[in-house]
């Protein structure tokens, strides 16, 4: 690469650092270089590829850590894709943003540029919306391809649920990105091709033309044991054979459990966290003490009928309102992957508010992943999670459920006021939304530099300073495009 360019690495191939890289590479003034640990995308077998799949690619995954139930009751996978697309090759392929009130919360907080009216433009920057033209909410020039699932792609449970919903007197919402539509019924917008299949950000944004462009590399197989930093600027990172590399600026994109793990392991966290692990300080700051994820309890069902049956590709969604108004929780079936055994799914109910009281810590050997305590519900987690159940013991005597022929596998009576308790005990599941372990306003500064250090910045869902009302994946995808943009203009003065 050309020295007289400036020399930019990128940890983590995945959600963010895929769209950072075809982003940052755009720019002639930069020589970008895209670390992964995990394979290139043509890796991606048909688990990956078929949305109707993506429970299997989920469960697929192996954990970054597995953190225990507050009731010692077993454990909670934390997983994140480790690929080139990364949590993008795994997840429920979900393109929700989150609410305008999240993000005006960001820059009421001191942020600026991260309000609703600046990250909309982004996030309609970013998509192709194939059922929508172009308008206030929508783009269709962006790398993304999007569109809601249809009714034939839905399965029997799909379809159950959302016909149960409707007849019950829920409305039913044909854009769940549009604020003002919810709460209410509706299907997940998601990103695949014409074809029907996965389409991840590093299919998107780093095409064949992008990856033949001469001032960007990617490299594969590349697992980053630490940052250098030389007083107070990063100044390369080493790999985990040995090698090091230099740059003149470091962004690390490796998910909201791996990219603390790595700050901390490079002397950046608390103080006295890092002095128990026998690690130099180099910048004292509350890395991995503000966790967020979107947790809930979830019911098992059986029904009728053969197994193949209950899921289809598409997702039904109920977006939920335990105050009648204000948007706080997602109710839907989940299929699991298809085995042997009886026809099941699980009727999740997920808060979309976190108490921000979770930590990601260090194991206690430096091969070992993160160490991660999930945070607890908010004070009125229990009273919001009523409201989920009371509206799901309506469905199941729907006839709609009744055609589907289900019934819980463990009998409860969701009417019941320590049912959500009850539920929590037996089964708590992560949505997978996992952020806010690096935030900006107290690790990051607004433009996602690390406070205190040159040349270091965070670009993924541990920069997000508290979790959006929604699907985070796709929020992931807009800080990076906006650090790409912030950078840019800081190379180009503008």
């Amino acid at each position: 690469m050309d020295n007289a360019r400036k020399h930019i690495i990128i940890v983590g191939g995945g959600t963010a650092g895929s769209v950072l890289a075809a982003r940052l590479s755009e720019a002639h003034s930069f020589a970008v270089t895209l670390l992964e640990v995990g394979p290139d995308d043509d890796s991606y077998d048909n688990a990956i590829l078929d949305p109707a799949r993506a429970p299997e690619a989920w469960l697929g995954a192996p954990p970054v850590a597995m953190t225990p139930m507050t009731n010692g009751n077993g454990f909670i996978p934390m997983l994140q894709g480790r690929m080139l697309g990364g949590t993008s090759a795994v997840n429920g392929l979900a393109t929700l943003r989150g609410l305008p009130e999240d993000y005006d919360g960001w820059e009421a907080a001191g942020l600026a540029g991260w309000g609703w009216a600046d990250v909309v433009e982004t996030f309609k920057a970013a998509e192709h919306d194939h059922d929508f033209s172009a308008s206030h909410l929508h783009g269709n020039d962006g790398p993304l391809p999007v569109r809601r699932w249809r009714r034939e792609e839905m399965g029997r449970a799909q379809t159950a649920f959302f016909d149960g919903m409707a007849e019950v007197g829920e409305k039913a919402v044909s854009d769940i990105n549009d604020p003002s539509q919810l709460p209410g019924i509706g299907v997940f917008p998601v990103t695949i091709d014409q074809d029907g299949n996965r389409v991840t950000t590093s299919r998107a944004y780093l095409t064949p033309d992008v990856r033949a462009r001469e001032n960007l590399t990617i490299r594969t197989g590349a697992e980053v044991r630490r940052i250098h930093i030389d007083g107070q600027r990063a100044t390369g990172v080493e790999l985990a054979d040995g090698e090091e590399l230099t740059a003149d600026d470091i962004v690390v994109t490796a998910g909201a459990l791996w990219t603390p793990n790595l700050l901390m392991r490079s002397g950046i966290g608390p103080a006295g966290h890092l002095n128990e692990h026998g690690i130099h300080v180099h910048q004292d700051l509350p890395v991995g003490q503000t966790m967020s994820d979107h947790l809930g309890p979830g019911i098992r069902y059986q029904h009728e009928g053969p197994r193949g049956g209950t899921a289809g590709p598409a997702q039904s969604l109920y977006i939920g309102a335990s105050d009648g108004t204000n948007v706080d929780y997602h109710l839907f079936p989940i299929a699991p992957p298809l085995t042997d055994g009886p026809t099941e799914f699980m009727m999740a109910v997920f808060l979309l508010r976190s108490s921000g009281m979770g930590a990601v810590k260090l194991g206690a050997q430096p091969q070992d992943g993160p160490v991660v305590t999930v945070p607890p519900l908010p004070e009125d987690g229990l009273a919001r999670l009523r409201d989920g159940f009371r509206r799901l013991a309506a469905w199941e005597k729907s006839s709609a459920a009744a055609a589907l022929g289900c019934k819980p596998a463990e009998p409860l009576d969701l009417t019941l006021a320590d049912a959500p308790a009850i539920a929590l005990e037996r089964f708590t599941v992560s949505y997978g939304h996992m952020t806010s372990t690096c935030p900006m306003g107290s690790v990051l500064d607004a433009n996602c530099r690390v406070l205190g250090l040159e040349g270091l910045r965070v670009a993924d869902a541990s920069a997000m300073p508290t979790i959006p009302s929604g699907n985070t994946y796709l929020g992931c995808v807009m800080i990076a495009e906006r650090v790409a943009r912030k950078m840019k203009d800081e190379v180009s003065g503008t």
